[in-house]
């Protein structure tokens, strides 16, 4: 089992612009709003603080059986839970209109990045650690919410803060996912 705290993450101004554009429904952004999404990256992103906690095991020790979307060949699954934990919610309670009228948007779409920013990483992770083994690694999967609790059983999930209530992760902002092994296609190198 690994775990990590309080990695950093870069978030992506230009994605998190683009996804705003979307959920507000305008084809441009007007300029004060693009200065607040701005200011709001820059000022939220202390506030992000990624964890993940995560472990491999091989396919005949793999407590629980996730197939869907899984590679022929797959010979080991990393199990992940990742959260970027409650300290942006809390900070945006403290004055939900201090980005403007796009605020709450504009939060929900730094959350949202800022945890597919430590999936990425965490991605990086298991991805180094398979090819010390000579595999390669799956894009990575989501688990479904009824096998969250399976899941937890194998993965310390209290060791990032992250709970289960009614069959969802607690903070809001986490996610469960894995990883398949894939083992690597011998490369020969012509001398």
């Amino acid at each position: 089992m690994k775990k990590i705290r309080n990695f950093k993450v870069n978030l992506r101004v230009r994605e998190i612009a683009r996804v705003i554009k979307k959920l507000i429904n305008a084809p441009e952004m007007s300029v004060e709003t693009e200065e607040s999404v701005q200011r709001a990256c820059h000022f939220y992103s202390k506030f992000i603080t990624p964890s993940v906690v995560y472990d491999t095991f091989s396919k005949e020790n793999m407590p629980f059986v996730y197939e869907k979307d899984a590679p022929s060949k797959w010979v080991a699954q990393s199990v992940f839970f990742v959260t970027i934990g409650t300290a942006l919610e809390e900070a945006f309670k403290k004055n939900e209109k201090a980005f403007g009228d796009h605020s709450n948007t504009i939060v929900s779409a730094i959350a949202v990045d800022g945890l597919e920013q430590a999936k990425n990483f965490t991605q990086r992770l298991v991805s180094g650690e398979a090819e010390d083994e000579n595999c390669d690694i799956s894009r990575g999967t989501d688990l479904p919410s009824d096998l969250y609790e399976e899941a937890a059983k194998i993965i310390p999930i209290d060791k990032i803060d992250v709970s289960i209530h009614d069959g969802k992760l607690v903070p809001q902002y986490s996610n469960c996912g894995l990883f398949y092994w894939i083992p690597s296609k011998k490369k020969n190198k012509g001398k």
